[in-house]
């Protein structure tokens, strides 16, 4: 009898364990609600994917799928070049890091349109989109320049 309690026992409760601990890691590592994009690499001069990088210059075709979400939500965060994008009018942008001031976190954000502030969901910190005034916690998010003509944003990373 006690041969076969420790080999239930044996066999039973890793399953039973991983069961109860798998879905909560699984859980913690979903992405939530945040609007992350990652249209690809598009290195080079391949435009495949909406966008083409040449050194620290990004250019985006705003008329591609991949960037819908900016044209419809008015901003996204653009995971693949890590950075947020912000649509301010129909012929004026900003983009800055995706990086929270406060602790480097890239994929945790919202915008709060009322507010015009970014809002890093790891530890609730907010960030005016005016590229000077400090946030609630480590800084201001750094800014990079912008250009729009013909349907394409040019960003260049300084």
């Amino acid at each position: 009898m006690k041969n076969k309690r420790r080999e239930f026992l044996t066999n039973v409760c890793p399953t039973v364990a991983l069961a109860f601990v798998g879905v909560t890691m699984l859980e913690a590592c979903s992405s939530g609600g945040e609007d992350t994009i990652d249209p690809g690499n598009g290195g080079g001069n391949n435009n495949t994917n909406g966008y083409t990088v040449s050194g620290n210059t990004v250019v985006i075709d705003l008329n591609h799928s991949a960037f819908s979400t900016l044209n419809s939500n008015g901003w996204m965060n653009f995971t693949a070049q890590k950075m947020l994008l912000l649509k301010i009018d129909s012929s004026t942008y900003r983009a800055f890091t995706n990086s929270c001031p406060h602790q480097g976190v890239r994929t945790k954000w919202t915008y709060n349109s009322s507010q015009d502030k970014f809002k890093c969901g790891e530890h609730n910190n907010s960030y005016p989109t005016d590229c000077t005034t400090s946030g609630t916690a480590g800084g201001a998010l750094k800014c990079f320049t912008t250009s729009y003509s013909g349907g394409k944003l040019t960003v260049t990373a300084s």
